[in-house]
């Protein structure tokens, strides 16, 4: 069986994190892939003609392989629609001298409608995070694809292999934004497996090969991942300070003045747990007492 870093086509065992909201540009996939990694481009939060032109530029920027990834979590309908008013993001909007929102942006595209999209294009890799993969293998491994997805304990490990993704990313606590677990719980209530612990269970308890995900930043880290036997290494928070990355000026020196005791892992963002650098915000949501907006509409609404 050809190993991993065969079947993505590429010489470096890196893999750069799929980052949802802008931060992951086609320039910054199209750089890492050229560089012998593997980028991923983000499908969440976009619409479907936005994801459509995201692909077209990463292939006008590279003939290298590159990905495309989806957030599939389990909520009810009825929570991604609905208002976008929320006191908490009032008070701050006023404080900021900000107006209320106007008009709703527009909706991204379902996750059906992505996959579409993904096949359509012959996108040759496409992953999964925060929800079973289970109903979209088959079509994707019909159309040629690789399936990635992305899982935080070895639970979750085997369901995505019993379900016949190609490969699972074992994320653990360290990791930088969403939490990838399929439970729709709040941060409170979600699992925080370390990653030196978890990657050694997911490549014990899986056949598929493990990319292990959570706090690595450099070369150490990268060999740190494959003695605990992964076969790659998944970066995300350090690629947000590539040139390439649409990480603002501001996100970027607060980054790098940030210390290990500045992140929360906080539902505040966008009504799901993830991982952030502790700010006024987070700070806004704890002191008023009161849970943000389902997801996805707090994402939408904070915008």
């Amino acid at each position: 069986m050809p190993s991993l870093l065969d079947q993505l086509g590429i010489s470096t065992p890196v893999v750069q994190a799929p980052m949802a909201g802008g931060w992951t540009t086609p320039a910054l996939v199209a750089a890492v892939s050229e560089a012998g990694a593997f980028g991923v481009l983000a499908g969440a939060r976009l619409t479907a003609d936005e994801i459509r032109a995201q692909i077209a530029e990463v292939r006008r920027l590279t003939a290298r392989r590159f990905g495309l990834n989806f957030l599939i979590p389990a909520v009810a309908a009825s929570d991604a629609v609905g208002t976008l008013d929320h006191p908490v993001l009032s008070r701050i909007r006023a404080r900021l001298g900000l107006p209320e929102p106007g008009a709703s942006p527009p909706p991204p595209a379902s996750i059906e409608d992505g996959l579409a999209i993904a096949i359509e294009a012959r996108v040759p890799v496409v992953g999964f995070a925060m929800g079973s993969p289970a109903p979209y293998v088959e079509p994707l491994h019909a159309a040629g694809a690789l399936v990635i997805a992305a899982v935080t304990t070895v639970a979750e490990a085997e369901e995505a292999a019993a379900a016949g993704v190609d490969a699972v990313v074992a994320q653990g606590a360290e990791a930088g934004g969403h939490r990838s677990t399929y439970l729709a719980q709040q941060s409170s209530g979600v699992p925080l497996v370390g990653t030196m612990a978890l990657v050694p269970q997911v490549v014990d308890a899986v056949p598929v090969p493990v990319i292990a995900a959570g706090g690595i930043m450099d070369g150490r880290g990268v060999r740190a991942a494959l003695a605990l036997g992964a076969e790659a290494a998944q970066l995300g928070t350090r690629f947000l300070l590539a040139a390439e990355s649409g990480t603002p000026p501001a996100h970027r020196r607060r980054l790098l003045e940030a210390t290990e005791t500045d992140t929360v892992v906080t539902d505040a963002f966008s009504g799901r747990a993830a991982r952030a650098i502790r700010n006024a915000f987070v700070e806004a949501f704890e002191e008023a007492g009161v849970p943000p907006l389902p997801w996805p509409r707090q994402g939408r609404a904070a915008l």
